[in-house]
């Protein structure tokens, strides 16, 4: 007789039932119209991703409300799936390249790249799933769905060319995040904004028509002078009004630049005098517009200054900011320079200062932000806790146009060739569709991918067949529509509105209003859920980056799967953060007997949840 261990020794016994309970099909989304049905889509990880604390709390938190409704007799779904993740897999792909052949992506060549990038997902990119799986999640895994599969591809490339045959694509030259290691263009949510040290350059341009007068400006960015387009003021402001319309001297190179008159500049800021540089900074950018003012790029896409930069030209842009302080110095131009703390946008990926830079680019002016409002202020769409509806409303309220593409060659490729030879501007020239010209050979296709983003917001929809059904991905057969009560746990408030808008623009024919009660039948979810941020004991967000976030697996090997969640759900208020601290070791069955106390099974199913 074996012998009885003295204390509950939890993975043996978690894994034996889990391994039962996948044989026996416990987790399988079987479709019965005549029980009311419940699912739950994963929010996706990337598929480089490893499991962190937060995956940790959000798919546990999934996982309860997917067993209760299988607890209440429910037909319901718990789908997961995995992200592409543009940026961060051709990352990883790109730095083995060099690491194990010293070469680059454009050695190999786009087709052959993308082949040694499936092969890489191939191999590595399971990783997540398998630890969700260790966690205990009780997910339909037959139905694992990847952004980069066929029927879901075929989604997000239909929708672009719908939203561009409805006007709400287009391209353009704008102002965007670039990323000078990646070398494309970045969303917002794929920057950081980081406090950073760094300098404060007070320095004076001399105002040509009056020798001897000089107007003081403060730049953190002196490396930017050669593309210095005017210096602007204040139209009202009492100390320069009288100097609109002269010049200064741009120090170097040094050229004639006007001064003129905005009132996008603070007359209480620094000295009132801004220095306007187009090409390099967004308020720069409308100012020149405003004006008609030059538009001159000192940088190259790879962050070190161009021909346009002058005595800068070749120089990396941060040796460049040393350099241009230095020539100040000569020129006589630099008044002072001293210590100045600001907050920076970092490149999330390359953990690098990102750079406003004018890009030609494709945007989507998003569609029915007036109805996205309503369907949350009017209570169709519910968030727990209510707080964040105040979050949402202010991103729809101060929304921008969605710069989409991006200078990859991991995604999903823009569906969208050029005439060769011939204006790119005229919409002739254009060839928008899922499918090339017929006279392929006479055209070419936009090198860019989709930001990652794009596909994701179509993430309940694309998981359940939408558009048609002969697109439907072979594993997916829940139906053709967002089931009634989807629930989507998460912690971003700007995927959720993005999918919101994606369902209510997307999912039914095309109308330019609707009503609330076709917003009803257009929603993707009813409630959405917003899990807090685990925190350690100084209050700080674990990260790997600070070196305070346990790996979930240590945790699960030493607590069990179980425990470890139960524990982490005893201190997870709604959309807080949390602190996290090791404790006891002894499993939480007190919380167990609780949640079935609170939950009890219907007579037809068992106690495995079946």
């Amino acid at each position: 007789m074996a012998e009885i261990p003295k204390s509950y020794e939890p993975q043996g016994v978690e894994q034996q039932w889990y391994d039962r309970w996948v044989a026996a099909g416990c987790f399988k989304g079987k479709v019965d119209h005549s029980r009311e049905s419940f699912a739950v889509m994963i929010p996706p990880p990337n598929v480089t991703g490893v499991l962190h604390m937060g995956h940790l709390l959000n798919n546990t938190l999934q996982d309860i409300m997917v067993r209760r409704a299988r607890q209440e007799g429910k037909s319901a779904l718990w789908l997961p799936g995995t992200d592409h993740a543009g940026i961060a897999t051709q990352s990883r792909v790109e730095k083995e390249l060099r690491q194990k052949e010293g070469k680059t992506r454009h050695d190999l060549g786009r087709e052959k790249f993308i082949q040694v990038a499936s092969e890489w997902r191939d191999k590595h990119g399971g990783i997540i799933l398998g630890q969700l799986r260790k966690l205990g999640a009780s997910c339909d895994w037959d139905r694992t769905v990847h952004t980069l599969d066929a029927g879901y591809s075929q989604a997000v490339l239909q929708t672009f060319v719908t939203l561009y045959e409805r006007g709400y694509v287009y391209r353009g030259k704008r102002m965007v995040n670039w990323c000078p290691v990646s070398q494309t263009g970045l969303s917002d949510e794929e920057v950081i904004m980081k406090p950073t040290k760094g300098s404060l350059y007070r320095m004076r341009y001399e105002v040509a028509e009056i020798p001897g007068t000089y107007l003081e400006i403060s730049t953190t960015r002196p490396e930017t002078i050669p593309g210095d387009a005017a210096v602007a003021v204040h139209p009202d402001d009492e100390r320069y009004k009288h100097l609109i319309g002269k010049h200064v001297w741009r120090p170097f190179p040094r050229a004639q630049i006007p001064i003129v008159g905005d009132s996008a500049v603070e007359k209480d800021f620094g000295t009132g005098v801004l220095k306007v540089t187009p090409a390099h900074d967004r308020t720069d950018f409308d100012i020149g517009k405003r004006h008609d003012l030059p538009v001159v790029d000192v940088m190259n896409p790879d962050g070190t200054m161009n021909a346009d930069a002058g005595p800068l030209a070749g120089i990396e842009r941060f040796k460049a900011r040393a350099m241009a302080e230095k020539l100040l110095e000569e020129l006589g131009a630099l008044v002072k320079t001293e210590p100045y703390e600001n907050t920076v946008g970092y490149s999330e990926r390359a953990d690098v200062p990102i750079e406003p830079r004018l890009s030609e680019q494709w945007f989507i002016r998003y569609p029915k932000i007036d109805e996205a409002k309503r369907a949350v202020t009017s209570g169709i769409i519910k968030f727990h806790p209510e707080r964040w509806t105040k979050t949402y409303l202010h991103w729809l309220e101060n929304i921008q146009d969605w710069c989409v593409s991006r200078q990859l060659w991991w995604g999903h490729r823009i569906p969208v060739w050029y005439r060769k030879d011939a204006d790119r501007n005229d919409p002739k020239n254009l060839h928008v569709s899922l499918t090339a010209p017929a006279d392929a050979a006479n055209w070419e296709q936009d090198p860019d991918v989709l930001d990652t983003w794009a596909s994701s917001w179509l993430w309940c929809l694309a998981t359940i067949g939408w558009r048609k059904p002969e697109r439907r991905p072979k594993n997916l057969s829940i139906g053709t529509r967002p089931a009634p009560s989807r629930r989507v746990p998460t912690s971003s408030s700007l995927w959720v509105a993005r999918m919101i808008i994606a369902g209510l623009e997307l999912h039914g024919p095309e109308k330019k209003t609707l009503t609330d009660d076709e917003i009803r039948q257009r929603i993707p979810f009813k409630r959405v859920y917003f899990n807090g941020i685990i925190r350690d004991k100084l209050g700080r967000k674990m990260s790997k980056s600070l070196g305070n976030s346990p790996e979930p697996l240590d945790l699960i090997a030493k607590f069990g799967a179980d425990g470890l969640r139960f524990g982490l759900l005893s201190i997870a208020p709604q959309g807080t953060g949390h602190p996290l601290r090791r404790r006891s070791r002894r499993p939480r069955s007190q919380l167990l007997q609780q949640a079935l106390e609170r939950c009890p099974l219907p007579p037809d199913v068992g106690p495995d949840g079946r």
